[in-house]
Parts: structure tokens; sequence; C-alpha cells
């Protein structure tokens, strides 16, 4: 599970991701080491459970294999321990190494939540008691043709590229989250409108029309000990306007990013969560200068943040010279 290879051919630095847009508008450094200067970095548990939930639940439960509960969850452990045996998950806020009680609480973690999202589809009913039924699915992580955008301020063509998570009978475009309850990260009709992916995923359908999104709300305690999720559906119409304004962001991208020229006079300034505003003592050291969710912690307080080393006192000096 996991990678899917293009049916379009190899991907070029003019064709545009969601993913890769959001990056950019997220912190520009981060799109700096991710895409131009390709940093070493290293995946979070949260992104490696997101993995594994997704990718069962599309390609297992949704395409009609297989459909037992206890069976599909039992994939996504083991699916799990796959991708975090070969990688080298670090927490995202602090860049540290994670042990193994905390590997073992995130595959139960993910054990729950999966559960809980089979459960509310099977029922046919989300958290709240509303009715949940997905339409009949015809597609599942489909990849349009890409398209073809000229931007009018910058002048440059773009392409729109990127996989579906799922289609359904009616041609609704959607994607599956696996989301955080944090009051930041809630997933919310406004929200969803402020988002790139689905205006992006629209253009690649034909233009506006609904999209939805199928949010899984990850339940936790203090002691990150997991129960069963919120499951509900966010579905909204993705306008013209919206359109336009994602048109808007492309031209400003290529724009500071100097895509034109293979990104070569850039601008990607860092924008950390904190600036010694937000949470106390923010930025003085390695562990809190950044609240950000980024793989790139380490290189980029090195890089943009850590004092320069004081000099050493004279009689620190001469008496190492003795």
């Amino acid at each position: 599970m996991g990678f899917k290879p293009s049916e379009h051919g190899r991907w070029q630095k003019t064709d545009i991701s969601p993913s890769k847009l959001k990056t950019w508008m997220t912190c520009p450094k981060q799109f700096d080491y991710k895409y131009v200067t390709k940093a070493p970095s290293h995946s979070g548990l949260a992104m490696l459970q997101g993995s594994s939930l997704h990718d069962v639940f599309l390609e297992e439960f949704l395409q009609g294999g297989e459909q037992n509960v206890e069976a599909l969850v039992e994939l996504m452990e083991l699916d799990l321990r796959e991708r975090i045996a070969n990688s080298d998950p670090r927490d995202y806020k602090t860049g540290r190494k994670v042990d193994i009680l905390e590997i073992e609480n995130c595959i139960e973690q993910v054990k729950i939540w999966g559960k809980g999202l089979l459960d509310a589809i099977n029922n046919g009913k989300d958290s709240y008691d509303n009715n949940l039924e997905l339409r009949k699915i015809i597609e599942v992580e489909v990849e349009k043709r890409p398209l073809e955008v000229n931007l009018p301020k910058s002048g440059m063509t773009i392409r729109i590229r990127g996989f579906i998570d799922y289609i359904d009978e009616e041609g609704t475009p959607g994607d599956l989250k696996l989301a955080s309850n944090y009051f930041k990260a809630v997933w919310t009709v406004a929200r969803a409108i402020t988002e790139v992916q689905a205006v992006m995923y629209r253009m690649l359908m034909g233009g506006p029309g609904f999209f939805e999104y199928l949010i899984v709300d990850k339940k936790a305690n203090r002691q990150k000990q997991a129960f069963a999720p919120t499951v509900r559906k966010v579905r909204y119409e993705v306008t013209q306007r919206d359109i336009d304004r994602v048109i808007d962001t492309l031209d400003a991208f290529v724009s500071q990013t100097d895509l034109a020229n293979d990104y070569e006079n850039g601008f990607f300034p860092p924008i950390p969560d904190y600036n010694g505003e937000t949470k106390t003592d923010a930025g003085k050291t390695h562990l809190n200068f950044c609240g950000k969710l980024c793989s790139f912690k380490d290189i980029c307080y090195k890089e943009n943040f850590q004092p320069p080393e004081q000099p050493k006192p004279l009689g620190d000096l001469l008496r190492e010279n003795l």
C-alpha cells in the first residue's frame, strides 16, 4: 500500500499539487527544505498513522476488498508497524526520537480510530446521529488529467496535478482526513473554505461544484490514550470566486519562489508559530522556537534561529593556553 504511480508521466517543476501549494502557504522555508534543497527530514507518528488508516480504508474497504472490521483494523496495525520500521519517526514539535512506549501507543490509537471510522460507515450514522451513508463510490485514488492554468499576473503557465481520494456516483470528489480535535486544527466548513485542496481538485474536475471531506476527529486524553473518534462529513460548494482566489495564490507562489528560474532567486523566509509572544521563552531553544508540525525543525533552527556562539571570556582563553 502507499505510493501510486502516475498515469500522466513524470512530475515537472511547473506541476503544482495542493500539498505543494499548501506547504508554501504554511511556511516558505519549509517549502524550500522539502522541494528546493531537499533537506533530510523525519516523519512524525501522526503522519504515519494517517497514511496507514487512509490507505487501508481506500484501497481495501472502499474498493470492495476486505470488509471485516477486525481484519481491516489488523491490516492498519501491520501497515503502520511496517511504516515505522522503515522510517525514523520524530516528535513533530521537538524533533526528538520517539520511544517504544510512544510507538505502541500510536499503534493502539490508529486501531481505535480506524475501528471508529469503519463502524460509523457501516452503521450509516455519524457521531451526532446524522446520516453518514456514503454514496456509491465509483473511483478511488483518482488522478485526473493535469490541468494547464495560465496565470494572469506572472504570465506563466503551470499545471495542477494531484490524486483525489474518491469520487462518488454523483461526480462529487472527496477526501479522507484523520484530523486533530485541537481547536486550531478542527475541520469545519469555515476551515474547508480556506483550503486550496478542494478548490484545486474541483478545477481538475472541470470547475465549480461540490466537494466533501470525510473527517475522523482523533480523540485522546492528556496521556494520549485514544477513545472513539468523531466521524462526520463536511460538504460545501466550491465557487468561481474560490477558483479565482486560488489562481491569485498560484500567481503569488510562482513570483515569490522564482519558479520560472528553477527557484534561483526565490524568497523563502521561515514563518514560525511562536515569536516569543504566545509561548513562554519561545524561540530560545531548538525545542520551542516553532510550534508548527514540521519535519525540518533541526536544520531550520540551526540555520535561522540558533544564537551565534558567544566568544569565551579572555580569562578562560588565557587559562586554556597556560
